[in-house]
């Protein structure tokens, strides 16, 4: 009798065949791609591959800066797994003086993800190394702010939080309250104000020589930040809706902009509905580094922290450990978050209404 081939072996005969034709399927779009540039009048068999950066994204065309900082409008071959984002580092060849194309992008090193519409999702920048989280000192909502430091905690990328428009804020003592538990957690917070041009110089410093990309509300002041480093004519500003009290979009298209002390620094459109990829509601607690040191204390293991026995969140909050504040808005994340999202993975896409509407980048 044959011996009956084990489910590992299956597995691993079937992922070699997927790989097989994966690689048919790329040749057979790199053929094309290459019958379609030459009947364009595009031929790039002569020109040698370089290395270069995604600075823009325009649609179906993509502009790649080189080494030397001179910029082309590339378009992407239909065979790449992957749509080019800002920051991706890519191979490609020129065409032309002005043009060229992206035949391969490189290995990512870390990327910032969010849901999109029609269940698809969306990479929003690649080869990040902060995070920069840009609320308003007016109407500074901690919930919304958790949201963006749980997805960068997810992302494995670190956060530094800007509280923008300090100029307009009427009770300093009190933002400065709703503040001192980031700082205790070690995340680096500037309050800042572009019109006063305060606190500007300090940011720049930290984020000298790194990938920065800046997500926030819209109308909180990401372009204005921008504006002052960057003389960028594609930059603009918005100001915040008199009637509904949001932000008006300013930015359309995904930039990457050079700092004057180093770093780059990319700024992105926003969106109304940030929802957390491959976050599940157990996840949450660990990626608020202030619960951290409660975590696995509570006399249930699946103690939800609401109103059970024993529950040592609870406990930080009465001893004074934990404010309760954040275990509010850690309770409030946690029910937003469903236990499957539609990409097929644990987390959710949910909008958590006691934020007043969600929105990314």
């Amino acid at each position: 009798m044959p011996r009956k081939t084990s489910e590992k072996q299956l597995s691993l005969r079937q992922m070699a065949r997927m790989r097989v034709a994966r690689g048919i399927r790329v040749a057979h779009h790199n053929r094309i791609d290459q019958d379609q540039d030459r009947e364009s009048g595009i031929s790039d068999e002569n020109s040698p591959q370089e290395t270069g950066r995604v600075v823009a994204h325009f649609g179906l065309n993509v502009e790649v800066e080189d080494a030397t900082g001179a910029r082309f409008r590339c378009a992407v071959r239909e065979a790449l797994l992957n749509d080019p984002v800002c920051g991706d580092e890519v191979i490609w060849q020129r065409v032309g003086d002005s043009q060229g194309v992206i035949v391969a992008l490189r290995e990512r090193r870390s990327m910032l993800q969010r849901p999109g519409p029609y269940q698809r999702l969306l990479t929003v920048a690649a080869n990040v190394d902060r995070i920069v989280v840009v609320a308003a000192g007016n109407g500074f909502n901690p919930g919304l702010v958790d949201r963006y430091l749980v997805a960068a905690g997810k992302a494995g990328i670190r956060p530094v939080l800007v509280i923008n428009k300090m100029d307009l804020v009427t009770d300093p003592a009190l933002l400065e309250a709703a503040l001192q538990p980031y700082g205790r957690m070690g995340y680096g917070v500037f309050q800042v104000s572009v019109l006063l041009d305060a606190g500007l110089t300090t940011l720049e410093e930290a984020l000298a020589g790194l990938t920065a990309v800046f997500v926030g509300e819209s109308g909180v002041g990401k372009s204005s930040l921008v504006g002052r480093w960057v003389q960028d004519e594609t930059l603009k500003t918005a100001e915040v809706h008199s009637s509904t009290g949001q932000g008006r979009h300013a930015t359309t298209t995904a930039r990457l902009y050079r700092l004057p002390r180093g770093g780059l620094l990319i700024d992105s459109p926003g969106v109304r509905e940030f929802g957390l990829h491959g976050v599940v509601r157990e996840e949450i607690p660990g990626l608020f580094l202030d619960m951290r040191p409660f975590l696995g204390s509570c006399r249930f293991s699946d103690c939800r922290h609401l109103r059970e026995p024993g529950c040592a969140l609870r406990g930080a909050v009465a001893s004074g450990d934990v404010s309760e504040i954040r275990l509010a808005s850690l309770l409030r994340l946690m029910e937003s978050v469903p236990s499957k999202n539609p990409f097929g993975s644990p987390g959710g896409a949910a909008r958590d209404g006691n934020d007043r509407g969600q929105k990314m980048v």
